[in-house]
């Protein structure tokens, strides 16, 4: 992996404080239908075929380009009781989604401001963002942060969140390789008094509290915007991260559910990237000289996209359409300055926007406010070329690392949300 360039620290820095402020300003923020309109489409409403909503009643149900819809299992009715415009935003949630654990926990002592940080590795830009953005965040809002940064296995990220739980620190924070190995993990801390909020990857629990994107439907979207693309007829190239990861099954899970419906498109399953560009170069650039069939579209699960385009010029092939999950500074450049002749698809929770979101999370445990369910999903905009503008900056090159931060305008937790999910 390429080492991170000064002007990605000081990158990094100010969407901090972009962050900070979305913070401070998320209690008077916006609605979700308008903080999207600026940053891109909104994640409820996904173009398909000739711009038609997926699922919109001028969408043939189940033809090529459109969405499934299933909702996860909801056996406490929670779901039932929200808005049908946040009840969209779980269709096909990787998990069950429970009443939660911590509806009306206040915390025990005053005085315990301790928030447990538990990261998984940091081998990519986004990682490396999400830890000094989150990190700095908390501790700017007064928290004393006990940061780990756990290795890529999963016994031992979940001996750390349990060395955390006999800490008893106030609240743990943590980013699970694996959602199933935490179960017990949490059902612990949540004996013990101490809610957990789990990034990115979503763990099927009432006892922990899940908040990110909706994988699922992500992928879901991509694979639609990809599909009306490239006329419902190609080869994909699916660009894994880690296999089992709850990200990446989720990702391709709606990739799957979109693409089952597209008779005229086959998928290549075969790379996994670990996550890291240069391994996505080498193990494309390997794939490509061995596989001469033409490939119409490549979709990414986490960081890789770059390392993806340039294992095709490194093969000597022209970059097809990209639809990535992360949307990373060197890809994002490239498709900016490439946007007359290049078509890319991008949906992603940035650093600030996630780091964000767990804060304001945080903040309302430690207020007494309660979380009614164990799952938050943040509200993503899918950015097409039409869009693409208002996430590039100038200081974006093809061999930049990290991740976009977004527009200023993007907001991926409004107040709608927030007063039906908060106590």
């Amino acid at each position: 992996m390429r080492a991170v360039q000064p002007g990605g620290i000081a990158a990094l820095a100010l969407a901090a404080g972009l962050g900070l402020a979305a913070c401070s300003s998320s209690g008077s923020s916006s609605s979700s239908s308008a903080s999207q309109a600026s940053a891109g489409q909104s994640s409820t409403a996904t173009a398909g075929a000739s711009g038609t909503a997926p699922g919109s009643p001028n969408a043939a149900a189940g033809s090529c380009g459109t969405i499934p819809t299933t909702l996860p299992s909801d056996p406490d009715g929670v779901l039932a009781a929200l808005p049908a415009s946040l009840r969209a935003l779980y269709n096909g949630y990787p998990t069950g989604v429970y009443k939660s654990a911590f509806a009306s926990w206040t915390p025990k002592s005053a005085t315990n401001k301790t928030v447990g940080f538990l990261l998984s590795e940091t081998n990519n830009g986004y990682q490396l963002a999400l830890q000094q953005i989150l990190s700095g965040m908390l501790k700017s809002a007064g928290y004393t942060v006990d940061q780990v940064t756990s290795s890529d296995e999963v016994t031992d990220q979940v001996a750390d969140f349990n060395q955390m739980v006999e800490k008893k620190v106030g609240v743990i924070v943590y980013e699970p390789l694996s959602s199933s190995a935490f179960t017990t993990a949490v059902a612990t801390a949540a004996k013990a008094g101490i809610p957990s909020i789990s990034v990115l990857n979503s763990v099927d629990s009432a006892d922990t509290i899940s908040v990110g994107a909706n994988d699922w439907l992500q992928g879901a979207q991509m694979a639609a915007q990809v599909a009306s693309d490239i006329g419902g007829s190609g080869k994909v190239l699916d660009v894994h991260g880690i296999s089992g990861v709850a990200i990446d099954t989720a990702t391709y899970a709606g990739v799957k559910a979109v693409f089952a419906q597209c008779k005229g498109i086959t998928t290549d399953d075969t790379i996994y990237s670990q996550f890291a560009d240069s391994t996505a170069k080498s193990q494309v650039q390997t794939y490509l000289e061995t596989h001469p069939q033409k490939i119409a579209a490549a979709i990414t699960s986490g960081s890789g996209a770059t390392g993806v385009m340039e294992g095709f010029q490194a093969a000597g092939k022209a970059i097809p359409e990209i639809a990535n999950d992360s949307m990373e500074d060197g890809e994002i450049a490239y498709w900016y300055q490439n946007k007359s002749s290049y078509k890319g698809v991008g949906i992603t929770t940035t650093p600030p926007g996630l780091a964000s979101a767990t804060l304001t999370v945080v903040q309302a445990l430690f207020a007494g406010k309660g979380v009614k369910l164990s799952a938050i999903v943040l509200d993503t905009p899918l950015v097409t070329n039409a869009s693409v503008a208002q996430w590039y900056t100038s200081s974006m090159t093809t061999s930049s690392t990290g991740n976009a931060g977004g527009p200023t305008s993007l907001n991926v937790l409004p107040s709608d949300e927030l007063s039906a999910v908060l106590g």
